[in-house]
């Protein structure tokens, strides 16, 4: 059974990842922490990265406040976190944090597919709270529709710029 941490290696490498894929560098040098953030569909990896501390904060800036604040009102109304952490401190294996949705809490297995996300310190150790989570396809669905065309252009450019594949305009936004 794979542990929490190795949720986040590189299924390239099989091994933690290094440097920020915006900045270029070394991760423990770039910032205070960084971002783990991989797309699975079909239950293949389709998608994966990490982004320090800054990087993500920039492009976060890119975002609308409209889109910003329909994030924000997904994470604070639809998920509910104080049941989120009790079922999360009694787990025997702190894996299963990713075995279902943390806001629909549709299981990982019946899903089409789903994202996880975890952020770490400078020395490459797990920061523990909100994250590690998981978010299956349908809910991160419910939250990119509502997401301005700037947001979703911010999104676009972003994936365009770091990977290799489909023109932007072909993104699917639904792993946003």
């Amino acid at each position: 059974m794979r542990e929490l941490t190795q949720w986040f290696d590189s299924v390239e490498t099989d091994r933690p990842f290094e440097i920020c894929k915006v900045c270029a560098q070394l991760l423990p040098l770039a910032a205070d922490s960084w971002v783990v953030n991989k797309h699975y569909h079909r239950g293949e990896c389709t998608l994966e990265y990490a982004v320090c501390e800054k990087c993500r904060d920039n492009v976060s800036s890119e975002f609308s406040d409209s889109s910003k604040a329909t994030i924000r009102n997904f994470l604070e109304n639809e998920i509910e976190w104080e049941n989120r952490l009790l079922e999360w401190m009694a787990l025997e294996n702190s894996a299963d944090r990713l075995s279902k949705c943390v806001a629909c809490s549709c299981p990982r297995s019946s899903t089409q597919g789903f994202s996880i996300s975890a952020q770490f310190r400078h020395d490459g150790s797990l920061i523990d709270g909100a994250l590690p989570l998981m978010l299956c396809s349908d809910c991160i669905a419910e939250i990119t529709k509502s997401l301005s065309p700037e947001s979703r252009s911010v999104w676009q450019n972003f994936i365009s710029q770091h990977f290799e594949g489909p023109d932007s305009e072909d993104i699917d936004m639904g792993i946003f």
